[in-house]
């Protein structure tokens, strides 16, 4: 009997150590990523540089929560770049340097994520047509909307929007003693208390546990009760959103309306979610594998700058990563 027992625990640890596999070789990576750049470079443990990694994370991090989402459904959202890219320019025009339109800019820039996400979900859902078809189609529009309203730099930011970009919680005195967390970037801090608030979602809520049902087995959703549908508005709704916050936040960094914005940020996101374990057929992953994901990306582009290497190997790095864990991820379904 104890034998038994022994083997049972034993099997199970495999398990729990198979599926938690891709989270920790993607943090094994990071690790192993931060060592080679402090021993390759001075530059790359100073403070500084620290602090513009985990800026530079959180953009894309908050892009790649709501790709987590959709994901896990078992669908993917290809307009997510050209969003944050009519974001920024909506906010820019609307703010135009005039602090009393910041409240309209954000509220219109939010809503606009919203509008995009429920159309996403209404054609998903009620014209039964592929998520992929539905968001390339979404990309080249919204792509096409933001080169109509300006193909340069156009509108402005307030002084104090642009000063989100660069605050740390070092300028709030009851953090800002504390070594090491007063460094810390706003924007990263808020990416951060984000993701503890989708980690707790998807785990302890009902929702979450819909969200992994439909992407586990559509069908078998649908027939023990769960409202596929309202399941699928939620994740494009809020993927959308976060999207056009991550404008809101790109918009502090330029201080104008950029259309350079956004370029390859659906690829890069993706590539993010599916690095941190979360399986492109659904039903598998979750936020806390897509962070590692994040991070991985950003530190590799980080490292690429400091060491001077040409920015074009960047892509053919993310390239081979993609085509490497979509591989991967294949193989494990056919198992």
């Amino acid at each position: 009997m104890s034998s038994r027992i022994a083997a049972l625990d034993l099997s199970y640890r495999w398990l729990v150590l198979r599926r938690n596999a891709p989270r920790l070789i993607v943090y094994g990576m990071v690790l192993v990523l931060a060592i080679f750049g402090a021993s390759s470079s001075d530059r790359f443990l100073t403070d500084r540089n620290l602090v513009n990694v985990l800026r530079q994370s959180s953009f894309l991090g908050m892009v790649a929560i709501g790709q987590t989402l959709v994901i896990l459904t078992g669908g993917i959202d290809l307009s997510v770049g050209s969003l944050v890219k009519l974001s920024v320019l909506v906010a820019a025009v609307l703010m135009d340097g005039n602090p009393d339109n910041v409240a309209k800019a954000v509220l219109a820039t939010i809503g606009l994520g919203m509008l995009v996400g429920i159309a996403h979900a209404l054609v998903i859902t009620q014209l039964k047509v592929a998520p992929f078809i539905v968001t390339l189609g979404t990309f080249s529009i919204l792509r096409g909307a933001a080169l109509l309203i300006s193909t340069g730099p156009i509108g402005k930011a307030t002084r104090d929007f642009v000063r989100l970009y660069d605050r740390q919680l070092s300028s709030y005195p009851v953090v800002g003693s504390v070594p090491w967390i007063s460094i810390l970037p706003i924007f990263f801090v808020f990416f951060f208390t984000l993701l503890l608030l989708m980690a707790t979602m998807l785990r302890r809520t009902p929702f979450g546990r819909h969200i992994y049902a439909v992407g586990g087995n559509e069908q078998v959703a649908r027939l023990s009760g769960i409202r596929v549908s309202w399941v699928k508005v939620g994740v494009y709704v809020l993927c959308s959103t976060l999207a056009a916050v991550a404008g809101l936040m790109w918009l502090s960094r330029s201080a104008v309306g950029d259309p350079v914005i956004g370029e390859g940020l659906e690829l890069q996101s993706i590539t993010a979610v599916i690095l941190g374990g979360t399986s492109l057929f659904g039903g598998r992953g979750g936020v806390w594998g897509t962070l590692g994901g994040v991070l991985l990306l950003s530190l590799t582009a980080n490292l690429l700058v400091v060491l001077q290497v040409n920015q074009w190997y960047q892509e053919l790095i993310q390239g081979f990563i993609i085509i490497s864990a979509v591989a991967l991820y294949k193989q494990e379904g056919r198992q």
